[in-house]
């Protein structure tokens, strides 16, 4: 009797142990299947047009999109207008992420997924997104992206909520990389060759070049040249009249900020149409920076955009703003 009494308090023992050990991994380990398949951010998804600010915070700096009465804009670099196709795939983005899988609730693994909280060196990215009013409408962090390598459409990307241990992978395509130079509309001006009637170009030096034609389908040449002058060829004359055709910014700045230097290039544009467009052009601590400025037929939607800003640009792009009448002429043959 004694030991089957032993041997039964024994099992009651375990049996107890069992349950109490099941409870404690219950509490530690809290169910989220409930939650797979929920949106990740449902004010957002129920509320999309009250979102009136987005902001992106990475350890080396924030990016702030910020609408207003004429569109989105990146107040970093003193709401300049925002990329409309980039700022419209990330709303979509957000109000589309869905949860799928729960992963890691252990801080030391955060770092795997990239969502570890926002700190110096961490890879994770803090999004904030408010209304109107400054209500806060969601917080996530963002993390690794996992592109969709099955052709099924479903990107993924991993996320954690603030204060919250369970991350998660999230079905959705996210992107909100990059500085807030690469959230600027990158479209400057486009001034086709084609309706270009003569680019005056003068250097700091004082020299001056200039290619015109009396028509549109005629060839450049270059004024007052001697008759015996050998060019490099057509193409090259024409150059600088394409310089302005889809121009594009990698930075911008206030004209305040960054005024036009005494030593800097201009290019003076003339089209068939009557307008005038002065291109300033100089660089800056291994910067090429241009400064438009517009007269005449349709200046006024020129000035609109460009009145305040000058712009970083690719130095091979504001090349041909720069050309001289050397840059054009065959050199000379040695004997």
């Amino acid at each position: 009797m004694q030991a089957r009494g032993f041997y039964g308090l024994l099992g009651v023992t375990a049996i107890v142990v069992v349950v109490a050990l099941a409870l404690s991994f219950t509490r530690s380990e809290p169910r989220v299947d409930s939650d797979i398949g929920k949106a990740v951010l449902p004010t957002v998804n129920e509320r999309p047009s009250d979102i009136a600010v987005i902001a992106v915070k990475r350890d080396k700096g924030t990016v702030t999109l910020r609408r207003g009465q004429s569109g989105w804009t990146v107040a970093e670099r003193n709401d300049y207008p925002a990329d409309p196709g980039k700022v419209r795939a990330a709303l979509v983005g957000l109000a589309e992420l869905k949860l799928v899988e729960p992963k890691t609730r252990k801080a030391d693994l955060y770092h795997r997924l990239e969502v570890e909280d926002v700190k110096e060196g961490a890879k994770s990215a803090l999004l904030e997104v408010t209304d109107g009013s400054g209500q806060k409408m969601a917080e996530l962090i963002v993390g690794k992206r996992r592109p969709d390598r099955l052709g099924t459409g479903a990107d993924g990307i991993y996320i954690r909520r603030p204060g919250d241990a369970q991350s998660w992978l999230a079905q959705g395509s996210l992107d909100l990389t990059g500085e807030a130079k690469d959230w600027l509309d990158k479209k400057v001006v486009s001034i086709p060759p084609a309706k270009v009637k003569s680019v005056t170009i003068v250097h700091p030096d004082g020299s001056t070049l200039t290619i015109a034609r009396d028509s549109a389908d005629a060839k450049f040449a270059v004024a007052d040249a001697p008759p015996d002058t050998k060019w490099k060829g057509e193409t090259t004359i024409a150059e600088p009249a394409g310089a302005l055709e889809n121009l594009e910014l990698n930075d911008v700045a206030t004209a305040e900020a960054q005024p036009v230097p005494e030593d800097a290039t201009t290019a003076t544009f003339v089209t068939f149409d009557g307008l005038t467009v002065k291109a300033a052009t100089w660089k800056k601590d291994e910067t090429t920076w241009i400064r438009l400025d517009a007269s005449g037929a349709g200046a006024e939607e020129i000035t609109a955009k460009t009145g305040k800003w000058v712009y970083a640009v690719p130095a091979w792009k504001a090349n041909p703003l720069k050309t001289k009448l050397s840059d054009l002429v065959e050199p000379a043959k040695s004997s």
